[in-house]
């Protein structure tokens, strides 16, 4: 019972956004939908609904070519894309803790790091409640943003707004300027940069902020993602601030704060990436790895399986056997789990930059950010994914799905496949150095 639980979740996971691609595949080459480079090719107009549903940012077209109904579509289907993974996070742990037994329960528990499933039915309202109001929300100072500042008539910075704040909430990275956010007034930077992070924290998150007002009531997988984004986003800043520097300067704090933040599934950019230096480079592809927080709209490894990796090795360091958060012992399993989606992960974008290295020409270095770009389903890039072939599209497209259902439905194929086993074998250390 309950493997066929979790099977059926995967499939339902799975193909829902396979079938929302292949939709807006078919959109995107209807003859209503137009393009100022021509007609979309079936290859194109694929690797546009990807990026959409899986909320990349990646193109191999400029978004701004688009006529009003193409851009209408992609939107559309970015909303579907990120508001679904969290709606789709809610619905299936509901479906897994309805009429189940006690040990399923507790079982089932560790797919929402013991988020309690009673709790479960106002998740999905929380989540719906949310997102409209943060991009209401968005939409509104965006408005002010391109009209006032920027210039814009009231039409003209309404239509913007609205795209603009669903393409930030849900980490798309999705611009209707050929630029990004380079030419656009540090308001709107900050604006996007706060509905990328708010869009990123994950429902669950979310749902304990908004019912619990006691930081001690917060449970550790909350605590653990809000140190964690914090310390990425301040961290990566100092960092990219810090490496530009000593290269002349060719970055402010705004600009280097903002690519922190983008840098983690949303794909805007508000400078030149060609013009960073190779090291400012590496720090914007270990972040797009990382990507968002579980249950986001972003995708990537998450930040929770970045901090037990990183805790698990600072509590090596220190001679403990133990990863201890908070007053409370995280089980091994998910320490095993976590050091597993990271090592699959970094597996997939070495073997396919390498593919898209040997078919495109392009450096190691610019393939290997192509894709974690499309792992992290961040989009941003270095001019790799416009040049590339066939093939190379196909590795990205393989590579924004895996990353943006990769590690959900990689934890609900670890939870089937859990054993207990009252047998017990003596241990024997392996020598390790």
């Amino acid at each position: 019972m309950t493997l066929s639980l979790i099977k059926k979740s995967q499939l339902y996971f799975i193909f829902s956004f396979v079938g929302v691609i292949i939709i807006g595949t078919v959109l995107l080459k209807m003859p209503f939908v137009t393009h100022t480079s021509g007609p979309l090719s079936w290859i194109d107009a694929l690797f546009t609904s990807t990026s959409a549903v899986c909320v990349t940012g990646l193109t191999t077209v400029n978004t701004s070519g688009f006529n009003m109904t193409g851009q209408m579509i992609i939107i559309t289907l970015i909303q579907i894309g990120g508001l679904g993974i969290m709606t789709l996070t809610a619905s299936i742990v509901i479906l897994l803790g309805r009429g189940m037994s006690f040990t399923n329960t507790l079982l089932f528990s560790n797919l929402s790091d013991s988020f309690p499933l009673k709790s479960m039915e106002s998740l999905l309202v929380t989540v719906l409640t949310y997102t409209f109001v943060i991009e209401s929300a968005g939409f509104l100072l965006l408005t002010y943003g391109f009209l006032e500042v920027n210039g814009y008539s009231l039409m003209e910075a309404s239509y913007l707004a609205m795209f603009h704040s669903v393409s930030a909430f849900c980490n798309a990275g999705f611009s209707t300027y050929d630029t990004s956010l380079v030419t656009l007034s540090p308001f709107i930077q900050v604006v996007i940069a706060l509905l990328i992070i708010l869009g990123g924290l994950g429902v669950y998150v979310i749902f304990e902020l908004t019912h619990y007002s006691k930081v001690h009531f917060l449970r550790i997988h909350t605590r653990l993602v809000l140190i964690t984004t914090g310390f990425l986003i301040v961290g990566g800043a100092i960092l990219i601030k810090a490496l530009e520097y000593f290269e002349g300067g060719r970055i402010d704090w705004l600009g280097a704060f903002f690519q922190s933040v983008t840098a983690r599934t949303a794909g805007f950019n508000s400078v030149d990436l060609s013009l960073l230096h190779p090291a400012s480079i590496m720090i914007i592809i270990a972040l797009m790895l990382i990507g968002a927080s579980p249950g986001g709209t972003g995708g990537g490894m998450k930040t929770t399986t970045f901090a037990l990796v990183f805790m698990s090795i600072m509590n090596t360091f220190k001679g403990s056997s133990r990863v201890l958060l908070f007053k409370r012992e995280i089980p091994q399993s998910n320490i095993l789990k976590a050091y597993t989606i990271m090592f699959t992960f970094i597996l997939l974008s070495v073997a396919s930059a390498i593919v898209v290295s040997a078919t495109t020409g392009a450096s190691l270095q610019d393939s290997f950010f192509e894709v974690a770009s499309a792992l992290g389903t961040v989009g941003l890039s270095l001019g790799v994914t416009a040049k590339g072939g066939v093939v190379c599209k196909i590795v990205l497209i393989l590579c924004m799905f895996v990353g943006r259902i990769g590690p959900f439905t990689m934890f609900l194929f670890l939870l089937g496949k859990e054993k207990t086993s009252r047998l017990e074998y003596p241990e024997e250390r392996v020598i390790m150095g």
